[in-house]
């Protein structure tokens, strides 16, 4: 009888799953399962406590194998309309396979009708509880890390999309601490939906923190909510953004701009779940300087 809880990572080698990795590595009472699409990575997930195992949602014979003797799984899909036909496929075979808990990161639970890639998340929470799993629900504000994800910071310019709103921030590390512990405590968060967000900041306030973090002055330029897919991807058909979840956001951004969706709510649950206090805005510029600017900046 094993004496562990195997616990399948999806996408273990991306900026959430692989922060959760290192946080659970050194832990005996987990097994972990890491899976990639690219296996050329899977060997550099294999450790003491985790194993690279091979995983493309898009290759429905490659979803079993993965999940056979799970007790717990991270689901986070692909940002593409797909998302919700990946889901259900790996859902129904995990209900298949016996697994008891899955751990969904979703989007924003602000509510509105408007955003389609909002309401995808919350038919995909909706699905995991028809089924009958134990669940935990995580809804995340924005990332911090999209400020470089998506090219808004180019040297040292920051483009704005969302005019004056003022949008509530996670770093992705705080996400991964926040999954650690909902697979070491999981009775503590049992069939829980858990919003995430801490730090409210306006494009502007987080250009005026890179400059006084670098002592070089940081620009923002506002272009109109439409220009964000064109600049972001640049209407690539192969990007791995496909074109409607790109709508969706810019949909988001006009509505944001426009103070259509309330924002900068913030939660304080984090440091209840953690035990520190949630990365603000100043810690992460300071965090990622070197990612800033094509420059030395300050120590």
């Amino acid at each position: 009888m094993k004496n562990h809880k195997n616990i399948l990572i999806v996408g273990a080698t991306g900026q959430v799953g692989s922060k959760v990795i290192e946080l659970l590595s050194t832990n005996n009472d987990l097994q972990l399962f890491g899976t990639s699409r690219n296996k050329e990575k899977l060997k550099a997930l294999d450790g003491a406590n985790v194993k690279g195992v091979y995983l493309d949602l898009e290759d429905k014979e490659s979803i079993r194998p993965a999940l056979k003797g799970m007790d717990s799984a991270l689901l986070m899909t692909s940002y593409t309309a797909d998302m919700m036909r990946q889901s259900k496929r790996f859902l129904d075979i995990a209900k298949e396979e016996g697994v008891k808990h899955i751990v969904h990161i979703g989007a924003s639970g602000t509510e509105t009708n408007e955003v389609s890639h909002w309401g995808w998340h919350q038919f995909i929470e909706a699905y995991i509880e028809k089924l009958g799993f134990d669940y935990t629900h995580l809804q995340p504000e924005s990332f911090m890390q999209n400020i470089f994800n998506f090219g808004w910071l180019q040297e040292n310019t920051l483009h704005d999309f969302i005019g004056n709103a003022n949008w509530t921030w996670i770093d992705t590390d705080d996400i991964a601490a926040v999954i650690a512990q909902i697979f070491i405590h999981p009775e503590k968060y049992h069939n829980e939906t858990i919003p995430l967000g801490y730090d409210a900041k306006t494009i502007t306030e987080v250009s005026e923190l890179m400059s006084e973090a670098t002592q070089q002055d940081f620009n923002v330029v506002e272009h109109h909510p439409d220009e964000f897919r064109d600049m972001t991807y640049q209407g690539t058909k192969d990007s791995v953004y496909a074109d409607a979840y790109m709508k969706c956001v810019s949909d988001q951004f006009a509505l944001n701009a426009s103070g259509a969706i309330p924002s900068g709510k913030t939660f304080d649950n984090f440091e209840y779940i953690t035990g520190r206090k949630p990365t603000t805005w100043k810690e992460f510029i300071q965090k990622n300087k070197h990612r800033i600017g094509n420059r030395t900046v300050l120590a």
